[in-house]
């Protein structure tokens, strides 16, 4: 008799443990992988491009070139309405033998009904002292908000600045 509780309490513990631990994965998966269409996720492209041409702009750059990597569901027209040529990764590294700059979208991602867009500057290729390689990477933030996805920049490439009195101070003199 007395083996028999114990069986059953320990059977409804289990039960109930398995429960919880189902409903919170559910939960978790449903909050962390909202699915974004191809129309949404072109949408956000597009207002990330046109957010770079005033970024750029800004830091007196003029990259019109993005890379085809992680946005095949765009179409190059669309890319080219804002001023840029969609590329192809072998098309980049034919153009290595100089210098290039082209923007690659390194990752789209829903998290919380937020969606994650990082994005990277590159400049790569072969210039007379040697090779280049150098990559700054953006993040963008976007929230649909009715039926319109709104972003902003929320981390930049940090940039080193150097005080001119420093300089003078350790004998550097014009």
């Amino acid at each position: 008799m007395k083996r028999v509780i114990i069986t059953r309490r320990f059977a409804a513990a289990i039960l109930a443990l398995l429960t919880m631990s189902c409903a919170l994965i559910a939960r978790g998966q449903q909050n962390n992988s909202r699915f974004l269409s191809d129309a949404d996720k072109a949408e956000i492209v597009e207002s990330v491009l046109q957010l770079e041409i005033e970024g750029q702009a800004l830091e007196f750059e003029n990259i019109r070139k993005v890379s085809s990597n992680n946005i095949g569901f765009i179409q190059a027209s669309r890319i080219s309405q804002h001023g840029f040529s969609l590329v192809t990764a072998t098309q980049i590294f034919s153009l290595k033998k100089d210098v290039v700059q082209y923007v690659v979208f390194r990752r789209i991602a829903a998290r919380d009904g937020v969606v994650v867009v990082s994005l990277a500057r590159v400049t790569e290729g072969r210039s007379c002292f040697g090779s280049i390689s150098r990559e700054r990477r953006y993040t963008y933030e976007y929230q649909n908000e009715f039926g319109k996805w709104i972003g902003h920049l929320v981390i930049r490439p940090l940039e080193l600045s150097f005080e001119r009195n420093t300089l003078f101070n350790r004998g550097f003199q014009r």
